[in-house]
């Protein structure tokens, strides 16, 4: 069994433990899936372009299509005057190519002639008989784009493990890629608590609460590229929750459970990590708040990744986002670390810190920066019109107003 680590560590660190522990990129399953269906799932492997583009030199304006050099000093009190060669089809290749004294009409997006390297703007030329007057210079490459100027042949156009987002499609289309192979990991979401009843439960007797977890995590897990199957609640005993989870990890090559935050039911979800082969049992807890009761586990022979997610909505999505999704990146072989965005702003309030663990502080962007909102872990409606997280490292004590700091963008 490998080191289970009794002493908590910061978030960077035992996600990086977890991958090294178990081997991480593991050799996930795939599955082809047609351009647009593919929306929102994550790349199981490199895309490539497999030409250039654009794949020929194109204007970017209606003009004249010339060589820069013929243009040195014109201007509108010093026009040059140019034979125009003739005009540029759309979607046809030029079939003449130009000398230095001569000009093509090119419409936008219109093929540049060979000899020219430089398109004139329309509105800086005016022609009659056969001549251009070009009233202005220009210079090499100006308004128009060179072959494979954008993306050249070899260019990654996805990378494994990448989140194919809206941004993803229009791209591939453009190189005739109509269908993409995708992760196809088996996650499964399970909440546990004997006070944990259905949504559907109603009314709702006192002292019980409706399950709000599974519909946060999947909601994340989706949000972020993965798909999820929910297998429903488990109470706080060892032999209903035992059963569940054996059935979702038979099932599934992810299982997170949250909930089980006392100290009873915490135990029942290690002794399903100390079941695992090796190296089972991981991490014990984290140096993060919300969201330190998080328990991690896995199998490298049977590919199994367990995580026991804190039962508080707000500390189960802290440590969905911040320990879950880099650990599945990490697993899919992706180049990116975290999912979102880290940026430095300002905070346009003071912000109350200490020394020790990672915090997490949901936060909403003002005119004046960062604002803090108020939140305790137990909280279920605490990211409602958040727009991330103020990040204060461990090291990071209380700040004030107008200091900078890390934030986490969704």
């Amino acid at each position: 069994m490998a080191d289970f680590v009794e002493e908590v560590r910061p978030i960077d660190e035992c996600v990086n433990f977890v991958a090294d522990s178990l081997s991480f990129p593991w050799k996930v399953r795939e599955r082809k899936v047609d351009l647009c269906a593919a929306l929102f799932m994550r790349s199981s492997r490199d895309v490539r372009a497999g030409e250039p583009s654009p794949p020929f030199t194109r204007s970017l304006r209606d003009g004249y299509a010339l060589s820069h050099s013929i243009t040195t000093g014109a201007s509108p009190g010093s026009p040059i005057f140019l034979k125009v060669r003739g005009e540029v089809v759309m979607g046809e290749a030029p079939t003449f190519a130009l000398f230095a004294d001569e000009a093509a009409f090119i419409p936008t997006g219109g093929m540049v002639p060979d000899g020219a390297d430089a398109v004139v703007m329309l509105e800086d030329t005016e022609a009659a008989g056969g001549v251009v007057e070009l009233r202005r210079a220009v210079q090499r490459g100006e308004n128009l784009i060179f072959i494979g100027e954008e993306i050249a042949p070899g260019d990654i156009l996805l990378s494994a493990g990448e989140m194919i987002d809206c941004s993803i499609p229009g791209i591939l289309g453009t190189f005739g890629i109509f269908s993409v192979d995708v992760v196809d990991l088996k996650i499964g979401v399970i909440s546990t608590g004997d006070e944990i009843l259905p949504i559907d439960a109603s009314p709702l007797p006192i002292g019980s609460i409706r399950d709000a977890n599974t519909y946060s995590v999947q909601s994340l897990l989706r949000r972020y590229g993965w798909a999820s199957r929910s297998y429903g609640i488990a109470p706080d005993n060892p032999e209903d929750l035992t059963a569940l989870a054996n059935e979702a990890i038979g099932e599934c090559d992810v299982v997170l459970l949250s909930g089980g935050s006392s100290v009873g039911a915490r135990d029942h979800t290690a002794r399903i990590l100390d079941s695992l082969s090796e190296p089972g049992p991981l991490i014990h807890g984290i140096n993060m708040t919300p969201g330190k009761p998080t328990l991690i586990g896995g199998s490298i022979s049977d590919k199994k990744l367990i995580v026991g997610l804190p039962g508080h909505p707000l500390s189960c999505m802290v440590s969905t986002i911040f320990v879950v999704m880099p650990i599945l990146l990490a697993m899919s072989g992706a180049r990116g670390s975290h999912v979102g965005r880290y940026l430095k702003m300002r905070l346009a309030e003071d912000v109350q810190g200490r020394t020790g663990p990672d915090e997490l502080i949901p936060m909403k962007i003002s005119e004046e920066g960062a604002a803090p909102l108020a939140a305790k872990s137990s909280y279920v409606s605490a990211m409602r019109g958040a727009d991330g997280f103020i990040r204060l490292r461990p090291n990071t004590e209380t700040l004030r107003k107008y200091d900078e700091t890390e934030i986490w963008l969704w």
